[in-house]
């Protein structure tokens, strides 16, 4: 394990400065062990969270962490990275308590969310660096278009974001469509429906759209190969019927039974 961390938030006054600030940073061979994104949306529900006096106009923050085992180079990477970033207010931690702290807003994201009277339902899909700003701009523009709250965070340096829609139990019949638009955006800008959690029985549907059929063709020959008998991990990887906007609305247990109390929505995050 890396012996030294440094660790730095810094904000900025739009998302397409954010987004150009990651790509600007690697371009210039900085790597950073971290570099997480939270939209306006995402800061709003962790701003309890955020450092005293931090800019509350900002819409977009990053969190930036290098390690290693020479302190002295990590202290001055991340500095150096900070400086390439360019942000509109730049916090450095000076110790580890400081450095928990920048870290608290985006891990009480997800606690924040579980404690919500709300429902969510957080995606996870994976766009090219340089397309950041454009598909959380998308993600902006369709909350607006649906009325849903729709908040972003995600893994800046590989693509990877979370869109997380927050809904009433009233709303739930616009998720399913509200998801399905995600999904696409995200292959428009040469991206991926799924990041890092995989397609599962969820999102299984959606492989086609992204691959291809001879490609998908190709894969189930090969995994006919590996398992003749279909027992591994099965309705989990293949398209089994063309995908829809209804896709949601069709899992089970998502719509409520009128005869039960709701339950909360709570997948992907």
């Amino acid at each position: 394990m890396p012996r030294f961390r440094a660790t730095a938030m810094v904000g900025f006054a739009t998302v397409e400065e954010a987004g150009a600030a990651v790509s600007r940073s690697l371009a210039a061979g900085h790597f950073p062990t971290a570099i997480e994104i939270l939209d306006r949306g995402s800061l709003e529900l962790v701003r309890d969270k955020l450092p005293p006096g931090f800019e509350p106009t900002l819409q977009a923050v990053l969190i930036v962490e290098q390690d290693g085992n020479d302190e002295e180079f990590v202290r001055l990477d991340l500095m150096r990275m900070v400086e390439v970033l360019d942000g509109a207010d730049n916090r450095i931690a000076q110790s580890s308590l400081e450095r928990d702290k920048l870290w608290d807003a985006r891990r009480s994201y997800g606690k924040v969310l579980m404690a919500m009277p709300k429902n969510f339902f957080a995606e996870d899909v994976a766009v090219p660096i340089a397309e950041i700003p454009e598909m959380i701009r998308r993600v902006q523009e369709l909350a607006r278009q649906t009325g849903l709250r729709i908040v972003t965070v995600g893994h800046a340096g590989d693509g990877n974001l979370h869109p997380t829609i927050l809904f009433t139990d009233e709303q739930r019949h616009l998720v399913s469509h509200a998801a399905a638009q995600i999904f696409r955006d995200a292959l428009s800008l040469g991206g991926s429906v799924s990041a890092e959690h995989g397609l599962g029985a969820l999102k299984r549907d959606f492989a086609e759209q992204e691959h291809g059929p001879i490609a998908i063709e190709l894969m189930r020959k090969m995994k006919a190969v590996l398992d003749p008998d279909g027992i591994l991990n099965p309705h989990k990887i293949f398209p089994e019927q063309p995908a829809t906007d209804e896709f949601l609305n069709a899992m089970p247990g998502w719509m409520p039974n009128p005869n039960r109390r709701p339950r909360r929505a709570e997948l992907g995050l």
